[in-house]
């Protein structure tokens, strides 16, 4: 398994992993929306910080492949708001569905961490979590994450309990 920049050879296995994620009604779709824009422009642009939506900072996408196929994409938010520190905080991820529970995401996260703190010169991450995600916390904590506290936040109209996660990366 490797971390990359996204690479359109994997364009037809990052559809397939959206399509999984419908299949088994996972609610909560991490992935980029491939039918509503062009995914790789949309990642130049938040990698370069260009044509950001207002609010939204700079992040730079990655995915996790292994023999030809797309496992899963983490996104590195470079800087936070104050609303990245209640939800989101700066790593964000998703493992395609059929990859669950085999180590993909503890170890998308490892890479992650490590391209953070070289190439973004990042020294401290906030990684956050639904409360009953019990396999991300998994993962999270699996990566040297400490738990600082939980907190409810709004989401599309309904309460959420979040985890809220810091790894030194320094």
């Amino acid at each position: 398994m490797e971390l990359i920049l996204p690479d359109r050879a994997y364009y037809e296995s990052y559809l397939d992993a959206i399509g999984e994620y419908a299949l088994n009604h996972v609610a909560a779709c991490p992935f980029l929306d491939a039918a509503a824009y062009d995914i790789f422009e949309r990642i130049n642009d938040y990698r370069f910080g260009v044509n950001l939506p207002l609010g939204y900072v700079s992040a730079t996408y990655l995915w996790l492949v292994d023999d030809g196929n797309f496992i899963g994409e983490i996104s590195i938010r470079h800087s936070l708001t104050d609303a990245l520190l209640r939800y989101g905080g700066n790593i964000g991820y998703g493992v395609r569905f059929s990859e669950w529970n085999r180590g993909a995401g503890t170890k998308m996260l490892s890479l992650a961490l490590a391209y953070a703190k070289k190439e973004l010169g990042l020294k401290k991450v906030l990684i956050t979590c639904d409360d009953d995600n019990i396999g991300s916390a998994r993962v999270i904590e699996k990566n040297g994450g400490v738990l600082e506290n939980r907190v409810k936040n709004t989401i599309d109209g309904a309460e959420v309990m979040m985890r809220r996660y810091w790894i030194d990366i320094a």
